[in-house]
């Protein structure tokens, strides 16, 4: 479940981004239950205008994104794969989600996940993370909820529109979940309306999960274009296949 933890935790960073600086964040990670496994270990967060990369340090599982191609790759070292999706495929994915919930999966999503409809959103107080002044905010979304640390001030270099477009690719992800995906994409929307770049977040959920993140440093200092170059040799599968496969069967 290690990828699902990477995606979990990069979806508290879907917020407006106007600056031009290269952004590098380092975050301390710790998590257990269905978004983690007892998972912990050290994530960093790559920005530019054209790509941003989520690095898995211990659990070698990466997340990259191609803002110019819109394209998502998760890449898993160990296993030496890449899974790619296109934005175009992931919106059809959550169209597919969107039209595919029945009665029976919203008595199910109501017991299971809760109701995606129930959200509450508050603003809380402020906090110093990694010496930078944050707005506190609690955020639930039926039976998920978190609770995090955003700095106001700090903005991401890619343009709005395509990162909204990202974090809608990594929505998609869950689409293939069923009624959790509706719920994560609901989620996705709340977290999207925050001002700012999370810096501390505590997120708990259905069948146990408890995920924690906390940036231990923050620098704006120009990142080589080589970090973001897929690795070679690895197997490419295309992710958006198989979301159309898999919500075609109705799985």
């Amino acid at each position: 479940m290690n990828r699902r933890l990477g995606l979990a935790v990069a979806a508290t960073l879907l917020f407006v981004y106007v600056s031009a600086t290269d952004l590098t964040i380092t975050f301390n990670m710790k998590a257990k239950g269905m978004l983690g496994s007892g998972t912990s270990g050290t994530e960093i967060h790559y920005y530019t205008s054209a790509y941003q990369l989520t690095r898995g340090v211990e659990s070698k599982q990466d997340q990259l994104v191609d803002f110019d191609k819109g394209i998502t790759y998760s890449i898993d070292h160990k296993k030496k794969t890449i899974a790619k999706l296109s934005f175009d495929d992931a919106m059809a994915a959550l169209d597919s989600l969107n039209q595919a919930q029945s009665g029976g999966a919203s008595t199910m999503m109501a017991s299971l996940f809760g109701d995606p409809n129930d959200v509450h959103v508050e603003k809380m107080g402020m906090v110093k993370v990694a010496d930078h002044n944050c707005q506190g905010w609690h955020i639930a979304v039926g039976k998920m909820v978190m609770d995090l640390a955003a700095d106001p001030s700090l903005k991401l270099p890619m343009p709005d529109a395509a990162y909204v477009k990202m974090t809608q690719a990594r929505a998609a992800q869950f689409a293939k979940a069923g009624p959790m995906g509706q719920t994560f994409k609901r989620f996705y929307e709340e977290l999207s309306k925050i001002k700012g770049i999370p810096l501390k977040t505590h997120l708990t959920a259905f069948m146990g999960s408890d995920v924690t993140s906390e940036a231990t440093k923050v620098e704006t200092t120009p990142i080589p274009a080589a970090t973001f170059t897929l690795p070679d040799g690895y197997k490419v599968t295309d992710m958006g296949e198989t979301l159309k496969k898999q919500l075609a069967k109705g799985q």
